[in-house]
């Protein structure tokens, strides 16, 4: 029995499994409006503030559209959080690939420390901004992506260890988490202090050397 007219249209217009995955891949300029708007409001006003609502005014749109791009405000959240995590993930690293490999242990850390805090704190890094807003029980959602980043800096370390420039006795698995947990709690306190990211970094980056038995 021969195709009807009908079914060979529907198969002509289906587009192959490559194609839908392709357009599915591609950038959406709505979802990266939505993002921005939320990150505004969770930076101005605050985390609880942030609701489907007032994000869909915010990007002149109806409430129940948003729920096309993003099924609810944690799911916008976390996508927030990991998209700034990655960001600072690709600066940092970049910054340390920049250096001279023969670069030294406290160069290169001071380099990532400075990357860093300036992602944290600059003006123009809203999404870095969305994390010290949150509740605890949010902040856990990008636990994934933050052990990526925490491993860029065990690898740093480890790196420093290997080339006799770290205390080999020292516990990264505490050193990491308790190091990264102090600068990422900068930005709650250097607006107040007056203090420049130049001279936190200065700070943070001799306090860790000394730490692990260096000097800046």
């Amino acid at each position: 029995m021969g195709k009807t007219g009908l079914e060979m249209r529907a198969r002509s217009t289906r587009k192959p499994a490559a194609s839908q995955a392709a357009e599915a891949a591609k950038p959406n300029p709505m979802r990266g409006e939505i993002l921005n708007a939320a990150a505004e409001i969770i930076v101005r006003q605050g985390y609880e503030a942030c609701t489907m609502r007032a994000v869909a005014a915010l990007v002149d749109m109806k409430a129940g559209s948003l729920y096309y791009h993003f099924k609810s405000k944690d799911e916008i959240v976390e996508e927030i959080l990991n998209q700034g995590i990655e960001t600072l993930f690709e600066f940092v690293q970049d910054t340390i690939r920049n250096l001279p490999a023969e670069a030294p242990f406290a160069e290169k850390v001071s380099a990532a420390v400075g990357a860093h805090l300036s992602s944290m704190v600059g003006k123009d890094r809203t999404f870095m901004h969305v994390y010290e807003h949150l509740p605890p029980v949010i902040k856990r959602r990008s636990r994934k992506m933050r052990e990526k980043y925490a491993q860029l800096w065990r690898d740093l370390f480890a790196a420093g260890v290997d080339g006799g420039e770290v205390d080999p006795a020292i516990d990264l698995a505490i050193v990491i988490p308790y190091f990264l947990g102090g600068l990422n709690r900068v930005p709650e306190w250097i607006r107040a202090s007056g203090a420049t990211s130049d001279t936190v970094t200065t700070l943070a980056t001799t306090m860790l050397l000394r730490g692990v038995g260096l000097r800046a």
